[in-house]
């Protein structure tokens, strides 16, 4: 059985350019996603995939300049895209990454890998609804069920969402990671605008290359004791409101951040 992370990635067909691509302590924001997402236990590898429109840019390019694999699928379309990347490598089970979280949490998006294995789940995630900072979102998803998704899915929004069908589908069980809540929830980590990719440069700023393996609770920590930092975290997540989603049918017991051992 073989399970591989696998994250979305494109730029704007224009100009070439996105915030997945800005410098971030002298690699791009990808390539630090891709970096943490091998981190992950339980996972095998790490798959970059693009639309075909991408293969002759700059985003090409820098995934393979890195080292990690690629994956060219189907364009204008992101579920047929996550299906063809895990056909492509013979994934059998998805861990979905978003390429704007430059601090996705290895050892929080491994317990989400667990739950799934030991609730015998169809879909786990973290976010169902969310009880971490934005940024820190993973699912899990079988492959049969994801080439299934893309099999029935009969509007746009379900090509455009992956895991759409899956959320709303009433007879799939779907598992979920339980945060803490409270303050966490209102934080935006995801570099996705101007204003993440000030405050990623200022994380690394402030911590150098440990910025590249900061755990979710040593960050969180930082912006509690650095209320500018929070302040531009809390900025940047007015920009990109959480959207809530419906409630999955299993609850873990709530899950603490952890410091990184």
């Amino acid at each position: 059985m073989t399970t591989a992370v696998i994250v979305q990635a494109q730029t704007d067909f224009q100009t070439d350019t996105s915030p997945v691509l800005a410098d971030l302590g002298g690699r791009t924001v990808l390539n630090r996603v891709l970096d943490r997402c091998a981190s992950i236990p339980g996972v095998d590898s790490v798959i970059c995939s693009i639309p075909e429109t991408e293969l002759e840019t700059s985003l090409a390019l820098e995934v393979l300049r890195a080292g990690h694999c690629l994956s060219v699928g189907p364009a204008g379309d992101a579920l047929a895209n996550l299906s063809h990347a895990a056909k492509d490598y013979h994934v059998d089970t998805v861990v979905r990454v978003s390429a704007e979280a430059a601090f996705v949490d290895a050892q929080l998006a491994g317990r989400v890998l667990e739950l799934l294995h030991d609730s015998r789940a169809d879909f786990a995630t973290n976010a169902m609804p969310t009880g971490y900072p934005r940024g820190l979102e993973v699912e899990v998803i079988p492959a049969v069920l994801l080439h299934k998704a893309h099999d029935v899915a009969s509007s746009d929004e379900e090509l455009a969402d992956p895991t759409l069908w899956m959320r709303q589908h009433a007879y799939l069980h779907k598992a979920n990671l339980r945060g803490p809540g409270g303050a966490l929830e209102a934080l935006d980590w995801r570099v996705s605008s101007a204003d993440g990719i000030r405050f990623a440069r200022a994380i690394f700023d402030e911590l150098g290359e440990g910025a590249a393996a900061v755990s979710a609770a040593e960050l969180a920590a930082l912006c509690l004791r650095r209320p500018d930092l929070q302040r531009l975290v809390e900025h940047a997540g007015e920009a990109n409101p959480v959207v809530p989603l419906q409630a999955a049918d299993i609850e873990s017991a709530i899950e603490a951040l952890r410091i990184a051992a």
